[in-house]
């Protein structure tokens, strides 16, 4: 017997499925036929979806994903054992492929919809209060986060800030712990983009304590994500400043860490705006309690190569900022980033047509001291504090000391040629007029007498470095031409503290007499001021030299002989002069035999006694200091000694302004 096989089955395959269908738009009712005056109203119908809406709610969205998941299960389960059944009975099994299909993709689906959900869990939790009901679920927005659930919801909320002006507590507590991070700040910044990450620092400007906390963790977020932030995205986010736009980008840089050239990208953003008249977009009056160029003088004080770009790259900055555009309260950020941009550079490196950043240092600090002295001439008020004149005077301490004896009437900014008597490989030093240089140390040593202890710590280190460079050498006329340069350099310095010529009977104001304590306690400690490995000096190493002075600057005074200590003033910075001359050529045994001998002036370690030393407060007598004073008045037959001191001490009486 036989049976009649049955044709095969065609291949099923699965139906694509289709996008859901808009309802047609509700028809006009058809008019009335009745002849009714007053016919029935149709009830409205109602609204049609937006189908341009995403939203989630969390619990639907679990229990969903949860049902696909069994959904998934019961797919992989069965389908091998429809297909086993199928086969036993020789029927055509090729239609299974849909259920294996679909299984395949509910298995990508999954994912992609656990990781939506969790990204409004995560912005209706972490970064905010929750919210039982549908959130909404931007796509484009999901798509610039990179399906990052946290990037998605803090740029959603600081989005809401930059509309409302509220921040919540989570999302702050939350953007502080990842502010840190690279990547997540840099997906941050590119999901919330430029235009609006700028919206919401404006908020902060003049916002409560949470919204300064806020603008700390963004402007700290944009310093993480800095150098990976592309062209397009710094274009955006700095150009198109209207009216006050530029405090908010000024606030975006005044805390963290920036790439150099994103900062003075910024930087020059904000100094443009800055500059525009209100015909031209700019503000029509400058907020001093919100002067966004004291924030950005905050950012450049904190990265030197970009603080250096932006006053040497622009001819202008340099004079504006010190004479035209003063700040009310931001004398000390302008300060700190002229302070990065003229002493953290220091090098021999480059060449004219390719200078270094040392060169550029050079320039700048030229350029500085000559705009100072133009401001004094003026009659202007200092848009720097004292201190920094004072560091950057003290950093280029081996410049003024050099051009103390000669013409200064050099237009140069950079001197090219080293000395002969000088150490090898300087760095390239600024080429200062001399007047210049007198008229700006003595404003300093007005404005801040303590600044005397700075550059006169700073003169004696670097006379400790020449004296001990050309002793070492035993070269005759170079140990000489040193002990010159020390001699005019020690003058210049001394003459701008304004004490020598103070006419006797004539009453010290407090001022004076801070100088004169200064002074005092410099020569009292001078010889034991440590030098440094190399000259460029920093604020540390100014701060180091002031520590060891501050003691025997807090001596008092006695009032009767305070006018009587101004004018010896002279005579105790030339004993400190003469002083480094003697040790230099004790250091390197250019006193023979006779320095060999036992003298009391000398200390175990074969150093001199400081003048503090040899009179010690109380004494009733001061051996030590006699047998000094009459050791130095020897002339030292058969060494370089007399040649020596008689070079420093006219070379110092000259430095005097008495005698230019």
């Amino acid at each position: 017997m036989s049976f009649p096989v049955p044709e095969p089955l065609p291949s099923p395959s699965p139906t694509p499925q289709q996008p859901p269908v808009r309802p047609p738009a509700p028809s006009t009712p058809p008019p009335d036929t009745t002849g009714d005056p007053d016919p029935a109203r149709p009830s409205l119908t109602p609204a049609p979806p937006n189908w341009d809406y995403s939203g989630i709610t969390p619990s639907e969205m679990t229990r969903f994903e949860r049902d696909l998941s069994r959904a998934e299960d019961v797919l992989r389960a069965h389908e091998p054992r429809l297909r086993q059944a199928l086969d036993q009975v020789r029927l055509d099994t090729s239609a299974l492929a849909a259920l294996r299909e679909m299984g395949n993709w509910i298995s990508a689906k999954r994912p992609e919809l656990r990781r939506r959900n969790e990204t409004i869990q995560s912005l209706t939790t972490t970064w905010g209060a929750d919210a039982p009901d549908m959130a909404p679920f931007d796509e484009a927005l999901y798509n610039r986060a990179s399906s990052s659930p946290d990037v998605y919801a803090a740029a959603t909320r600081l989005a809401e800030t930059a509309t409302t002006g509220e921040v919540d507590e989570k999302t702050l507590a939350a953007l502080e712990q990842r502010i840190g991070e690279p990547a997540f700040a840099t997906l941050l910044m590119n999901a919330l983009g430029a235009e609006t990450y700028r919206k919401v620092m404006a908020r902060t400007v003049r916002g409560d304590e949470e919204l300064q906390r806020l603008q700390v963790a963004l402007s700290k977020a944009l310093g993480t994500a800095s150098s990976r932030l592309d062209a397009g995205w710094r274009a955006e986010l700095t150009s198109g400043l209207v009216q006050w736009d530029h405090q908010a980008l000024a606030k975006a840089i005044a805390h963290g860490t920036f790439e150099p050239a994103f900062l003075l990208q910024v930087a020059r953003a904000v100094d443009a705006h800055d500059r525009r008249t209100p015909l031209e977009g700019g503000t029509v009056f400058r907020d001093p309690h919100h002067d966004p160029i004291v924030d950005m003088m905050r950012a450049l004080g904190r990265n030197p190569e970009a603080a250096q770009d932006f006053f040497a790259k622009d001819p202008t900055a340099l004079g504006r900022y010190l004479t035209e555009r003063p700040t009310v309260n931001g004398q000390d950020e302008l300060g700190k980033a002229l302070e990065a941009a003229i002493t953290v550079f220091r090098d021999r490196e480059g060449t004219v047509d390719n200078p270094s950043r040392g060169f550029v240092s050079a320039e700048l600090a030229s350029e500085f001291v000559e705009l100072q002295r133009k401001r004094i001439s003026a009659g202007k008020e200092s848009a720097v504090p004292a201190a920094t004149t004072a560091l950057i005077l003290a950093a280029y301490m081996p410049d003024s000391s050099f051009v103390s004896d000669r013409s200064g009437l050099s237009g140069s900014r950079v001197r090219l040629n080293q000395p002969a008597h000088w150490p090898p490989d300087e760095p390239w030093g600024a080429q200062f007029r001399t007047e210049d240089v007198r008229k700006v140390m003595a404003e300093v040593f007005e404005d801040d007498p303590d600044s005397v202890v700075t550059l006169m710590a700073a003169q004696t280190v670097w006379s400790q470095r020449l004296l001990d460079h050309n002793a070492a050498s035993g070269d005759r006329d170079a140990f000489v031409a040193a002990a010159k340069q020390v001699g005019s350099g020690f003058g210049l310095v001394t003459d701008a503290t304004g004490l020598a010529g103070i006419a006797k009977g004539e009453e010290l104001d407090e001022a004076q007499e801070r100088k004169v304590k200064a002074v005092m306690a410099v020569v009292n400690t001078g010889l034991a001021i440590p030098q440094t490995a190399g000259w460029p000096v920093t604020a540390g190493v100014v701060g180091a030299w002031t520590g060891l002075v501050e003691d025997s600057a807090k001596t008092e005074l006695n009032k009767d002989d305070a006018t009587y200590e101004a004018n010896r003033t002279k005579t105790r910075s030339e004993f400190l002069a003469t002083q480094l001359i003697a040790q230099a050529m004790f250091d390197h045994g250019h006193f023979g035999e006779e320095g060999r001998r036992p003298l009391s002036f000398i200390k175990p370690d074969g150093s001199l006694m400081t003048l503090g030393e040899m009179t010690p407060e109380g004494a009733v007598v001061h051996p030590h200091f006699e047998s000094y004073e009459n050791w130095i008045a020897d002339d030292h037959r058969g060494t370089m000694w007399k040649q020596s001191k008689e070079g420093l001490i006219s070379a110092y009486d000259r430095a005097f302004s008495e005698y230019k």
